[in-house]
């Protein structure tokens, strides 16, 4: 698989398309106050990449409006990294290299990049025939993994070719009725798979692909690529810590809400909600913090018992110390998470942090079950149990 520099790239391509982005640095201390003035500035940008499934088209360059950018040799089969511009519409256009833009094979088309959104664009078809054309196609970055599971999008890049699905050996269908230059999205467990690439509704298999390894959490692309007489795919991988600092970005600037508004609007933790509404402190984890919250589900509350909750309704003092020993002060990511062996909380007291079998556990039997739910004034790590202090 194919790895890039996502930084080199974004600094040549800001530097050749001269855009004026204010620079996002992942370490950047929260401001005061986010005020929805600066929640509108900030949501101005969003990310992309180009990719060359053009099977006989030679080496291309990538002009945007009308101007050469970064992306100068992108041969068949590849894609660049992702690159982070301003949210808006441009003139694109992919000439072979060497090549005016008066020569461009595809475009200049117009094209409109919506903030916070993952868009490929992919030159597909064939030169021969004069078929070729650009391809857009966005994937989800936004909806997190944990570290057990990859998000794989699969792309139908052959001309030619009919409708597909992908299963596995034994038949099992992950993706059905794929058409030409689609592409799907799914979650699967990291781990080796038997994929299949057939003709939708037949056993013609068209790519067998035994043993594609997935590795969990990452971001993958399967493109079926060439032509229908010579299928192929490309597969890229790319890791999530590498794009992490622009997905939380992302979420940061999408005015999705503070920690407790994320929490409100989910559906799992309407009990939590509610006893932090009873204990004062909404205003706390409505600020600008950061805060990092191990959250447990309504699932959670409810295995302490009718009896017990009511009874830590009854003493909101000891409801306010317990909920206090879910938040950590700053946001801490589940990378970072798992290097730590412990962590103080906003209580005062410390929870242990082991990592046992790549399962993350905290006090040794609460488990994370999933992890980095971002907020504009933090992290949410769901867990599965109520933490309770140490007496």
């Amino acid at each position: 698989m194919r790895r890039f520099s996502l930084w080199i790239l974004l600094s040549l391509v800001l530097m050749a398309l001269a855009l004026p982005i204010a620079a996002q640095e992942a370490t950047e201390e929260p401001t005061a106050e986010v005020t929805p003035e600066v929640m509108e500035e900030a949501t101005a940008n969003a990310y992309l990449r180009v990719a060359h499934f053009a099977p006989d088209a030679p080496e291309v360059a990538v002009f945007i409006d009308g101007e050469p950018s970064a992306i100068q040799t992108l041969s068949f089969p590849e894609a660049s990294g992702w690159v982070e511009v301003p949210a808006g519409t441009y003139s694109v256009a992919v000439v072979p290299v060497g090549s005016d833009i008066a020569d461009a094979a595809i475009g200049p088309v117009s094209l409109t990049f919506a903030a916070n959104t993952w868009t490929t664009v992919a030159a597909v078809g064939l030169l021969a025939d004069g078929s070729l054309d650009a391809a857009v196609y966005t994937e989800d970055y936004l909806s997190l993994l944990d570290s057990d599971s990859a998000r794989v999008t699969v792309f139908h890049a052959i001309p030619g070719a009919p409708a597909v699905d992908v299963r596995l050996a034994d038949g099992t269908v992950l993706v059905e009725n794929l058409a030409y230059t689609s592409s799907a999205t799914l979650d699967v467990p990291a781990g080796a798979y038997d994929l299949q690439v057939v003709a939708t509704g037949t056993d013609t298999v068209l790519l067998d692909l035994g043993g594609t390894e997935v590795v969990g959490n990452n971001f993958t692309l399967l493109a079926a690529v060439g032509t229908s007489d010579a299928p192929a795919i490309y597969a890229e991988s790319v890791e999530y810590p590498r794009v992490e600092p622009l997905i939380r970005a992302a979420l940061d600037r999408t005015g999705t809400g503070t920690i407790l508004e994320v929490a409100s609007s989910d559906g799992r933790f309407t009990t939590l909600v509610n006893v932090i509404e009873l204990t004062g402190l909404t205003t706390t984890l409505n600020s600008a913090g950061p805060f990092t919250v191990f959250a447990p589900t309504d699932a959670a509350f409810d295995a302490l018992g009718e009896e017990t909750i009511n009874a830590l309704i009854g003493d909101p003092a000891t409801l306010q110390s317990i909920l206090l020993y879910h938040v950590v002060s700053g946001s801490v990511t589940a990378s970072e998470v798992v290097e730590l062996t412990s962590a103080t909380t906003v209580n005062g007291a410390p929870i242990s942090i082991s990592v046992i079998d790549g399962n993350v556990f905290l006090n040794d039997t609460v488990q994370v079950i999933l992890t980095d739910v971002f907020a504009s004034n933090g992290v949410i790590h769901v867990i599965d149990a109520v933490l309770l202090p140490p007496a």
